[in-house]
């Protein structure tokens, strides 16, 4: 059983020369970005670049995603069938802008041609998107995530990110995964250099009931792992609650196992994946 992971970076797809190094990070997972980081001049041949780099990081203990372009775009189409169609498979594909549950779908059905298993990120950054998160968390078998996107939903909002308090949206991103029994992954801290406000928004985000966050460089990591994730011992009692109560109630190590307690074991077993 392999543990989704807890920190996903982010590296644009126009740079191969430090994929190596962002797999070898401590990462648990390796983002190689099509969309914002890319220029749209380069968008053609960054991909060809992480069509490479996918077969290049097979092997790395990091796992491997792509971020596309949009799905209402061309050449997010074009991103989708390249991976599809691609000798290597990526772990995941990270879905932008997603606003509908059909898209996710349509990923997933386009992906199923795909040489291996993709499980699939949807990432909620619009009005629009949060007007549906619910739909979307339970759109597919294949979605393994909702990522929050926060400087695209600030700018959906008329504000900044930084100075927008998105706790609102946040909660619901958080919810709309737990609905769908996926994992909630937190958007990037963006400030590179401000280490004591990503520890506040990762205790945070911890609270709000995000799994996991995303980053945009590797100094971030050490405080994403220090604070996302189920410990050995809490992982060993789910499992030893489920055990104990498989049908919703039990007794373990003398005292009563509630459907509460089961619920908890429940989510934190989900956050495995054969």
């Amino acid at each position: 059983m392999t543990m989704l992971p807890q920190s996903w970076l982010f590296v644009p797809g126009s740079r191969p020369d430090r994929f190596a190094k962002a797999a070898n990070s401590g990462a648990g997972a390796v983002i190689l970005d099509l969309e914002d980081a890319v220029a749209e001049a380069d968008k053609e041949t960054a991909r060809d670049h992480v069509l490479q780099g996918l077969v290049a990081l097979v092997g790395e203990s990091a796992l491997r995603a792509v971020r596309i372009n949009p799905l209402t775009r061309a050449v997010g189409l074009l991103d989708l069938a390249a991976i599809a169609g691609s000798a290597t498979s990526p772990d995941f594909v990270v879905i932008p802008k997603v606003e509908h549950p059909e898209q996710v779908r349509l990923a997933a059905a386009v992906l199923s041609e795909a040489k291996g298993l993709v499980g699939l990120i949807a990432l909620i950054e619009s009005a629009a998107g949060l007007a549906r998160v619910a739909e979307i968390g339970l759109a597919d078998p294949a979605l393994r995530g909702l990522m929050f996107g926060a400087a695209d939903y600030a700018a959906d909002m008329g504000q900044t990110v930084g100075a927008f308090d998105d706790r609102i949206a946040r909660s619901l991103v958080a919810n709309g995964a737990a609905l769908g029994g996926v994992i909630a992954i937190d958007s990037p801290w963006f400030d590179m250099d401000d280490l004591t406000g990503l520890e506040a928004g990762c205790v945070q985000a911890r609270q709000m009931g995000f799994s996991a966050k995303a980053a945009i460089h590797p100094k971030h990591l050490q405080a994403i792992h220090a604070h996302f994730g189920w410990s050995d011992e809490e992982r060993e009692r789910a499992g030893r609650i489920l055990t104990a109560a498989p049908d919703g109630v039990g007794v373990l190590d003398g005292r009563m196992v509630d459907r509460a307690m089961v619920r908890w074991a429940q989510r934190v077993a989900r956050q495995f994946e054969a």
